[in-house]
């Protein structure tokens, strides 16, 4: 069996009035799959504080196969991973994000998606003015970054317990840390942080600029440096993964899995040269994650993007993918007006529950749905037969 999961983030700036990414798109192949597949939600779970705000890092997870009590499947661990940092028995990662405050809030969880040749010359300030001997900051790519420690009262103190800044934004950050003495140490260290950023030149420029500055890092996701259990040896399959994403790196490296990076834009050349890649990964493995963000916020690239991948992407796909023998496809676009992620699986010894069209409402109504993604993919690898 060939199983392929294209999954489609909507990584627009957040808080702006973007629709959603199927609204309005010319998605012909998508809306055919539509009729003859599974239409289904993915729901994010409320929580404390934070809303209904989709957690991606949990739902890439789950779509791995994963589940919140699997030691070392942290964001921390699999940001170290990606950043090719080696952790030593006794020593915790945590996810280290840039990310812009303003007035004790986190306004922007990517601080502007800073690029790594700005970013790293303030993590290489932090690692000078904040590390010591149990503590030090790692460079990764973009605004995500790796802090590691050796210290297991705050490892354990702020173990699950601390969230995305995705999730956080517009919430004032010191309300978001864990009570006690490891709240209170993270909060150092993060007020800390806010002042060598402050003074750096590289924010100095980007405020001249109009520039979000990356004032502030946020540190979440503590894994500790147990490894994760193989995906063939979890499975019984041979997977990669396609993505641009530095997290989706680091669960590839932590999995044992294949990377390869995956389309710059949505040009049609970037896409052809995916789908030209994809070709002999179909034949010689079987399980591919192919994930792609939307970034725009401006309505017509935002529906170019998806009418490109529609054409350029889904349909080879679907038609090569049944000449494998037997197949399936899951394909799982975010929806901001729904806050879920709706998704259409078809292929093999799938069910057909359709969806009358791909509005948002078509989706809320179907009885498919997963909550927060447990179960998606143990349904959609060994899902009901027919």
């Amino acid at each position: 069996m060939k199983y392929v999961i294209l999954r489609c983030e909507d990584g627009a700036p957040a808080g702006g009035r973007t629709a959603g990414l199927l609204e309005g798109a010319k998605t012909s192949h998508l809306q055919q799959l539509a009729q003859a597949g599974a239409a289904g939600l993915i729901r994010p779970q409320a929580r404390a504080g934070r809303g209904d705000a989709l957690d991606r890092f949990h739902l890439h997870r789950t779509l791995f196969g994963l589940e919140r009590s699997d030691a070392g499947a942290a964001a921390g661990r699999c940001y170290a991973d990606a950043a090719g940092v080696t952790l030593e028995p006794g020593e915790t990662a945590w996810g280290c994000e840039l990310v812009t405050q303003r007035d004790g809030r986190i306004v922007d969880p990517t601080a502007g998606n800073i690029p790594t040749k700005e970013s790293g010359p303030l993590l290489q300030a932090l690692d000078d003015e904040l590390s010591s001997e149990t503590r030090r900051w790692e460079p990764g790519a973009g605004p995500h970054h790796v802090f590691v420690t050796r210290d297991p009262a705050l490892a354990a103190g702020a173990k699950g317990a601390v969230a995305s800044p995705e999730l956080l934004v517009g919430r004032a950050w010191r309300r978001q840390l864990p009570s006690g003495e490891a709240g209170e140490t993270l909060r150092a260290l993060i007020e800390r942080s806010s002042a060598v950023l402050d003074a750096h030149p590289v924010n100095r420029v980007r405020v001249d600029l109009g520039e979000n500055p990356a004032n502030m890092v946020w540190l979440w996701g503590a894994g500790a440096a147990e490894p994760l259990r193989p995906f063939a040896e979890r499975t019984g399959l041979s997977g990669s993964v396609i993505s641009n994403s530095f997290l989706l790196r680091g669960f590839a490296r932590s999995l044992g899995l294949g990377w390869r990076e995956g389309p710059a834009s949505f040009e049609e050349p970037p896409l052809q040269r995916l789908w030209e890649s994809l070709g002999p990964a179909l034949e010689q493995q079987d399980w591919l994650y192919v994930h792609v963000k939307v970034t725009s916020g401006d309505p017509v690239q935002r529906l170019c993007a998806m009418e490109r991948l529609d054409q350029l992407l889904l349909k080879p796909l679907t038609e090569r993918l049944p000449r494998l023998g037997p197949w399936r496809l899951l394909a799982a676009v975010d929806d901001r007006t729904l806050r879920a992620v709706p998704f259409i699986a078809i292929g093999t010894g799938l069910p057909r529950q359709p969806a009358a069209s791909l509005a948002a409402d078509a989706f809320a109504q179907s009885p498919l749905a997963f909550p927060d993604g447990d179960g998606a993919f143990a349904w959609f690898t060994q899902g009901p037969t027919r």
